[in-house]
C-alpha cells in the first residue's frame, strides 16, 4: 500500500472510533441515570428509557398494587404493593434490592394502573404488612420462570407482590396458575380490579 493510502486509511479508522466513542458519550448518561442503583426512580425494570415517566402517587387502600409499563427486550411490565396509601414496596430490578418508596416521588412509564384487591381490607393490610417486614432489602431475582415456588432469598417485582398476598393473606393473585408469575397475570386476576389509570 502506498503511503497516501496508508495514510487515508488510518484516517478513516480515526474517524471511525472517534464517532463510536461520540456516540457512547451521547449514549451513557441516559443508561447511568435507566440504572442508578441509589435512585428511587427511573430504572430499568421500570421503562427502559422509551417513554415519559409519571408519579405513580397514592392508593386509596393499603395493600393495593400499581401495574406499570416496562420494557427490557420485550415489555414485561412492574408491579409493586402499598404498604400505606403513600409507600409503595417494590423490587425495582436488576442489581438493586427490594425497598419502600413514596409513592408520590416514584416515576414510572405509563399506562400506569392503580388497583385493589377484591377482598376484606383486614387481609390487604396482612399482605402489605407481609411485604414491608419481609421483602426489603432483598436481592433481585432474575428468574421468572419459577419464582412461586423458589425460595432463593431474591424477589423479583410480580414475585414480591404475589408472595406477599399469597403467604400474608393467603390468596393466589396468578390469574394463569403457572409455575411463574408475572406483572400482567397479576393486573389480569379476576380479584384485581383497576380504579386509575395515569397515561
Amino acid at each position: 500500500m502506498s503511503r497516501i493510502g496508508r495514510i487515508l486509511a488510518s484516517s478513516m479508522v480515526a474517524t471511525v472510533v472517534a464517532g463510536t466513542a461520540m456516540a457512547g458519550l451521547l449514549v451513557a448518561p441516559v443508561q447511568a441515570a435507566e440504572t442508578d442503583p441509589t435512585s428511587e426512580v427511573g430504572t430499568a425494570s421500570s421503562g427502559g428509557g422509551d417513554c415519559t415517566k409519571k408519579a405513580v402517587g397514592n392508593a386509596r387502600n393499603k395493600g393495593d398494587i400499581f401495574h406499570s409499563y416496562a420494557k427490557n427486550v420485550v415489555a414485561h411490565n412492574h408491579v409493586g404493593i402499598y404498604y400505606t396509601t403513600k409507600t409503595i414496596v417494590e423490587a425495582p430490578g436488576k442489581d438493586q434490592k427490594s425497598k419502600s418508596v413514596t409513592a408520590s416521588t416514584l416515576k414510572k412509564c405509563g399506562p400506569i394502573y392503580k388497583m385493589y384487591v377484591d377482598t376484606k381490607q383486614a387481609n390487604r393490610d396482612k399482605a402489605a404488612n407481609h411485604a414491608y417486614n419481609k421483602f426489603r432489602d432483598l436481592p433481585y431475582d432474575g428468574n421468572f420462570l419459577d419464582n412461586k415456588d423458589n425460595s432463593n432469598g431474591k424477589l423479583n417485582c410480580s414475585e414480591l407482590v404475589w408472595k406477599a398476598y399469597k403467604h400474608g393473606a393467603g390468596i393466589d393473585l396468578d390469574s394463569n396458575g403457572g409455575e411463574g408469575v408475572y406483572p400482567n397475570n397479576i393486573k389480569d386476576h379476576s380479584k384485581t380490579v383497576v380504579y386509575a389509570t395515569i397515561k
